[in-house]
């Protein structure tokens, strides 16, 4: 049998840059865990996306990535790029990253030698993959993929502010910035039609598909998601009033979001969303990244990328 060919994706600026001031000490402690492997560094945004199906194309059994949910969500929609072949490698995880939502829901470690422990012995999990059509920044049509929470609203907003800072705080960023826009965030009239059924009109602070628990560095949206049981949750936040929206932020992280007034949640493989005004864009989170506005259009692949732990 011939060795298996292990590619680590590395960002260098996640864990606040510690990861690449600290990458030759643990390189070194990875040759010595593994043996032989390949890397390299993102180098942008986005750039994940073709290192990976070049990872891919060159027959990777295992892909390694070293950073946050950012760049997670990146080697996943690597895996969608064309003309690449049937068998996909695995996905392991060493968690760098400052809020880390998915990571903690599927349990990724931040510890290098239990990542080790990961590629050599680690349990296979199946993830469902959600495929989102929007307009992009350029008002063009454009597709992303995502592992663990879109949406649109209030979530999109602060998403898109926070990726214009530092994010030096984390995941009380998050939080932060959310309890700003508190003071100026106008609830979004949207019409959302689930699973080809009948179509509705709602008036949200957020609408959020999910495929994980958690979102905003922390925040329990949705504590009853499984990455893969083929359904997503969409949870809608409706009714919250400023006060309201202070006083149930406790539910967020307690994970007792469900039992609020103005919260609904449903399972769903499908959904449309857009804006009753066309002038009120309302801006899509995709894994944390604010990548457009809606329309949007979501839909589930399961069990469509498979990561050890």
């Amino acid at each position: 049998m011939a060795p298996a060919q292990i590619h680590f994706i590395i960002n260098p600026r996640s864990s606040g840059g510690n990861t690449g001031r600290n990458w030759q000490e643990m390189e070194s402690a990875i040759r010595r865990g593994i043996g032989e492997f390949t890397y390299e560094f993102t180098e942008e945004r986005g750039s994940a996306i073709a290192q990976t199906a070049r990872a891919i194309k060159n027959k990777a059994d295992t892909i390694v990535v070293v950073g946050g949910d950012g760049t997670v969500s990146e080697v996943v929609n690597g895996f969608f790029e064309p003309g690449l072949p049937a068998k996909k490698p695995n996905i392991v995880i060493l968690n760098q990253g400052t809020g880390g939502d998915f990571c903690r829901t599927i349990g990724a470690p931040a510890d290098l030698n239990l990542a080790l422990d990961s590629i050599k012995t680690g349990r296979q999990i199946k993830v469902d993959v959600g495929r989102i059509k929007f307009i992009d920044a350029s008002g063009q049509n454009a597709i992303r993929y995502f592992i663990n929470v879109a949406g649109c609203g209030m979530a999109g907003e602060v998403v898109q502010a926070i990726n214009r800072s530092s994010k030096r705080f984390g995941g009380f960023s998050y939080f932060l910035v959310s309890a700003q826009k508190l003071f100026t965030y106008r609830k979004k009239k949207l019409t959302i039609q689930v699973d080809g059924g009948r179509v509705e009109k709602h008036e949200v602070v957020t609408a959020a598909i999910c495929n994980g628990q958690f979102f905003g560095g922390g925040m329990q949206i949705s504590p009853g998601s499984r990455l893969g049981d083929g359904h997503f949750e969409l949870v809608l936040i409706e009714d919250w009033n400023f006060l309201q929206s202070l006083w149930y932020s406790k539910n967020l992280y307690n994970g007792t979001i469900a039992r609020c007034k103005g919260v609904t949640t449903r399972s769903i493989q499908k959904v449309w969303i857009e804006s009753e005004n066309a002038e009120d864009h309302a801006i899509i989170d995709c894994d944390g990244e604010d990548i457009g506005r809606a329309p949007l259009q979501i839909e589930i692949i399961p069990g469509a990328v498979t990561f050890r732990v």
